[in-house]
């Protein structure tokens, strides 16, 4: 009986739990967000991610494309909208859109010819290669590295605080992929990569563009996550753009790249339960500048459905919900392997001495980053960026190169109101003509042409030392002043050089050279002078053979527009030998002759410059510099420094004056101060002011005292001037004026594109 019971009691036991279970409330609903493309627009979404978080919304699932993969990506990881405000507030965005690097990163010997060229091509056997984009992306993929660190322990994505997907297109198979484990940087930089903007990502069999080329607004790929309730933010309009809206590069670009999606686009909104679409106009997707407003207008349209996300949230019971923990990355690791991806013709050693990282190592982000520098700034490479894996109880990092090419070619075209139009080319040859070696070769073609070369061997594995030969030739005008800036005639200033010697160079700031040299400089007449040129002169110069010991640091972080660090360029030479030209009736001779002459064979000659550069505030720069030149004895007038102009058009042994117009004098012995300031009116227009200050001692060659374009001695000059200058896409434009306290004559000065030297 007893029995009996208790199986009676069991039998109701187990009913009641089947109907208690049967009565339980079914799993709650999974929200989705799909955060679609567009370029800055897509900065809106992090104003609409800050409503949602203020009404209690945390996504179970994020789906992104192009800029939503990189806000999605980023939110995925565990930042919060707050955060990713600031994070845009601080971004400069010209570098990060760049492959732009600090010139102070640059190794000497490559300094001369960075960032001084609008157009850089591959030669290759088939002829000049186009690039596969305008930027490769090295300092985004530097950027996200550094900001999802954190996560390199999550294996796939779906580890990450929220899981998160992302699209991107292979152009070979013309279909989706969809990143959901792997490299989080790449997915990201794949995601965005607009067709002819940023050059392809190359994974496996696949290259890799935008996704918004298909999918802009992945609104099925997070249903297939699982999630039941889509919430999307749109700032690709699927309306047809009007014309107007389409007459800047960067508008059809994005447009012509996102045609193919727009059939999907329209079935994905439809598909969205909740849909936020900002109000963006008139800003572009290349307002990356204008962060902050479009935050604000993707605030304002999530704002106007904030009750009904409050509503979803206060229904689904989601208030209160925690962020899914996870054990993040620590700041420092230790490597265990080291793998280098798609290398060449770079050494293993050469790479991880100039990385500065070896297995067994620990490292942070901020030491990768700095031996990434090192690499970018050797200029063997176009991109590096790395992968972090656990290995056990270390990690293994994984670097992806892509290296420079063997030959390079690269053009830039200029202009300056002095010595007027000019296109510069240049070849660049790695190892082709022996191993471990650089040529250069640069031309300026215009109607004042010059040209440039250089030959570096390299020694040793880490190549920070070796042989040098370098030619320099010029064909430009020689003013001759008199007073109240009047020109006697301009002469036709050909200068030839020639030498070669040693080098070694000290990471990526510190160079020192000893070379012998041999140089020729002969004028003749190009206008005015007949006075000389009438009475039979034809040709007169010196020639000149010298040895030099230079030592150069330089740590400024930009060649134009520098906002921190110094530059020391420290000359001596030694004449050993002086030489005269002359052509023409011997009669005549007498008339150059003080022009010619060399007082000495063998004299000492010394130079120094200085500038330091440092922001004042945010928008304010301050540059300051100083010069000295001096001679041990009497110099020939050839061997003189001319004195005017500006930086954009000055040569070898000349000096800058504000005030002064293009080699307006001529100096032997001289000290030189200045200082100028930059404002920045937007991030590319800056106004300026500068003055300076020139002074000659009571030494020196006695010869020219009294004549109009020679400073002589105890003469003083001072000159000042201002103008407008803008950080353009080929390079500076800069106009302004100037004049001196001697004779407050006005001069203008004009200079666009990208300088020779």
């Amino acid at each position: 009986m007893t029995k009996l019971l208790g199986s009676i009691l069991l039998v109701l036991f187990c009913l009641n739990s089947i109907r208690l279970l049967s009565q339980e409330e079914p799993a709650r609903p999974k929200i989705g967000l799909v955060l679609s493309g567009g370029g800055a627009k897509g900065l809106a979404h992090i104003g609409a991610i800050k409503v949602l978080e203020e009404a209690g919304i945390r996504p179970d699932y994020i789906t992104g494309t192009s800029m939503g993969s990189i806000i999605g990506g980023l939110y995925a990881a565990g930042y919060s909208a707050t955060e990713m405000d600031s994070i845009v507030r601080t971004i400069d965005w010209a570098v990060v859109l760049s492959d732009q690097i600090p010139l102070s990163d640059v190794v000497p010997e490559e300094k001369a010819d960075y960032n001084r060229f609008q157009l850089e091509f591959d030669i290759t056997p088939k002829g000049i290669k186009l690039p596969a984009g305008m930027v490769q992306g090295q300092q985004i993929s530097r950027m996200l590295s550094d900001l999802t660190w954190h996560v390199s322990d999550c294996a796939t994505f779906d580890d990450l605080p929220i899981p998160f997907r992302c699209v991107a297109v292979d152009l070979v198979t013309g279909e989706s992929y969809v990143y959901k484990d792997g490299d989080l940087v790449q997915a990201m930089r794949a995601s965005m990569a607009i067709p002819s903007v940023f050059t392809p990502v190359e994974k496996d069999s696949m290259y890799l563009v935008d996704g918004g080329v298909l999918d802009n607004f992945p609104t099925r790929l997070c249903r297939e996550m699982g999630a039941d309730i889509i919430i999307g933010v749109n700032v690709g309009s699927s309306e047809k753009p009007d014309i107007e809206d389409l007459k800047s590069i960067t508008e059809i670009l994005m447009t012509s790249a996102m045609i193919g999606s727009s059939t999907v686009l329209d079935e994905s909104i439809d598909a969205t339960d909740y849909l936020i679409t900002p109000e963006l106009h008139p800003y572009t997707s290349a307002s990356f500048t204008d962060g902050e407003g479009i935050i604000e207008r993707g605030e304002e349209a999530a704002r106007l459905q904030e009750e009904a996300f409050r509503h979803l949230a206060d229904s689904l019971g989601i208030q209160k919900r925690t962020p899914k923990t996870n054990n993040y990355t620590a700041n420092t690791l230790v490597v265990s392997k080291i793998i280098i991806n798609n290398r060449q013709h770079v050494s293993r050693n050469y790479f991880l001495s100039k990385l500065g990282i070896n297995e067994g190592d620990t490292i942070s982000k901020e030491r990768i980053n700095t031996g990434i520098s090192r690499l970018i700034g050797t200029r063997f490479y176009n991109l590096v960026t790395y992968d972090i894996e656990p290995d056990e109880s270390n990690y293994i990092i994984t670097f992806n190169t892509e290296e420079t090419k063997l030959a390079r070619t690269k053009f830039s075209i200029h202009y300056d109101n002095e010595l007027k139009a000019g296109l510069i080319a240049n070849i660049t040859l790695r190892n082709l003509i022996f191993k471990n070696s650089r040529l250069s070769i640069t031309t300026d073609i215009s109607e004042n042409p010059r040209a440039h070369g250089e030959m570096i061997s390299y020694l040793g594995e880490k190549q920070n030392t070796g042989f040098i030969a370098d030619g320099y030739f010029e064909y430009t005008p020689l003013p001759i002043y008199q007073n109240n800036l009047k020109k006697a005639g301009t002469l036709n200033y050909s200068q030839i050089m020639a030498g070669g010697g040693i080098f070694l160079s000290y990471k990526t700031r510190s160079m020192i050279a000893a070379k012998v040299s041999w140089e020729e400089i002969r004028v003749t007449q190009a206008s005015g002078l007949s006075n000389v040129f009438d009475q039979g002169v034809e040709l007169f110069g010196n020639g000149f053979v010298y040895g030099t010991l230079i030592a150069d640091r330089n740590t400024l972080n930009k060649r134009f527009y520098a906002t921190k660090g110094h530059h020391i360029h420290l000359k001596a030479k030694l004449n050993y030998k002086a030489y005269e030209f002359y052509e023409g009736e011997s009669d005549a001779k007498a008339l150059i002759e003080p022009f010619i002459d060399v007082p000495e064979q063998y004299y000492l000659a010394g130079s120094l410059h200085y500038q330091k550069n440092f922001s004042a505030s945010k928008n304010t720069h301050i540059e300051v510099g100083a010069s000295l030149a001096a001679f041990s004895a009497d110099a020939p007038f050839f061997d003189m420094h001319h004195i005017g102009g500006t930086a954009y058009n000055i040569s070898t042994g000349d000096a800058a004056f504000i005030g002064l117009n293009y080699r307006e004098k001529i100096a032997e012995n001289y000290a030189l101060g200045s200082f100028k300031i930059n404002f920045n009116i937007t991030p590319t227009i800056y106004a300026h002011a500068a003055a300076n200050g020139i002074y000659s001692p009571n030494y020196g060659n006695k010869t020219f005292e009294g004549q109009n374009f020679y400073l002589g001695a105890n003469e003083y000059i001072i000159g000042f001037g201002g103008g407008l200058s803008i950080n353009s896409l080929i390079g500076p434009i800069t106009v302004g004026l100037g004049t001196n306290l001697d004779d407050w004559k006005v001069r203008a000065y004009v200079n666009v594109g990208f300088p020779f030297m």
